[in-house]
């Protein structure tokens, strides 16, 4: 399944190889598979590898083709999540350190301060760094899922291309998103920091639904401020972007309530116009 799945994207992940920015969001009720879908188990095979670790090889694979037409890449790993509506560095169990999303100086990108980032040339460095993150991100235990991700999780690939045959040159970024589950409150039966992390979950992911409303509404405001999640990711939202949502559901008949929310949420998405993405050079 998994084989099948990245078949659908590998074109989209091969574009940032040629300069442009792509995001993949996964999306879904808690317990519906989103964290599998992108990252994989802990023990993956070539069947059940995630996403993420199946979108290294493929820009690794694809760099090494490339540098036979001249282009040689700079890699730079970074791994977050948003718990709370706080930034995490998951590759750094140095709580101290603040990070906030800050617009990088000439131009039209943002960057998290403090972040721990990675030059990486091989799968294998990309293995480790996601095994690390995975220790540290948030999860917890509710009544709809008994390890349920209690935060955004951002990995973010940032690549720099030079072709010494032609002196072309390119930037491009992936971001390969695993927002927290959507729950309803009621269903969760979460109480004390719990219930505070399902308030902000959905928070967040209500400010999700309503910049994309704006986006396809072509409003003059669109409220990216309102969610640390939206103000990191708003070049994937605002048109710059190549980008794709997974809706991961759950099959329980129980679940359908949220299946069907996730649903309307997958058609709003589809109905959304962001715009044509442009290469960075």
């Amino acid at each position: 399944m998994q084989t099948e799945v990245f078949e659908e994207i590998s074109q989209l992940v091969q574009s940032v190889l040629d300069g442009y920015n792509v995001c993949i969001f996964a999306y879904g009720q808690t317990g519906s598979g989103k964290t599998y879908t992108m990252e994989g188990p802990e023990s993956p095979d070539n069947v059940t590898t995630g996403m993420i670790p199946r979108a290294v090889m493929q820009v690794f694979q694809e760099a090494s083709t490339l540098k036979k037409k001249g282009w040689e890449y700079t890699m730079e790993a970074s791994f977050m999540e948003i718990y709370n509506e706080t930034i995490r560095d998951l590759l750094n169990s140095d709580t101290s350190l603040k990070h906030e999303v800050k617009k990088l100086k000439g131009e039209d990108d943002v960057e998290v301060s403090n972040m721990t980032v990675c030059t990486v040339s091989e799968q294998a460095q990309v293995n480790k760094l996601l095994k690390t993150a995975s220790k540290n991100r948030a999860v917890g235990a509710t009544n709809c899922n008994e390890r349920s991700s209690r935060s955004h999780s951002v990995f973010r690939l940032r690549i720099t291309g030079s072709n010494t045959l032609t002196d072309e040159s390119c930037k491009g970024t992936l971001n390969l998103v695993d927002l927290a589950g959507s729950e309803r409150l009621k269903d969760s039966g979460s109480s004390g920091q719990r219930l505070e992390e399902t308030k902000k979950i959905n928070s967040s992911l209500s400010t999700l639904g309503q910049v994309i409303t704006a986006i396809a509404s072509k409003d003059s405001h669109i409220p990216y401020r309102n969610s640390r999640l939206t103000y990191l990711l708003q070049n994937s939202l605002g048109g710059n972007s190549k980008t794709l949502m997974f809706v991961n559901v759950s099959p329980k008949e129980e679940h359908w309530s949220e299946t069907l929310n996730s649903l309307r949420f997958a058609t709003k998405v589809n109905q959304c116009n962001i715009g044509t993405a442009k290469k960075k050079m």
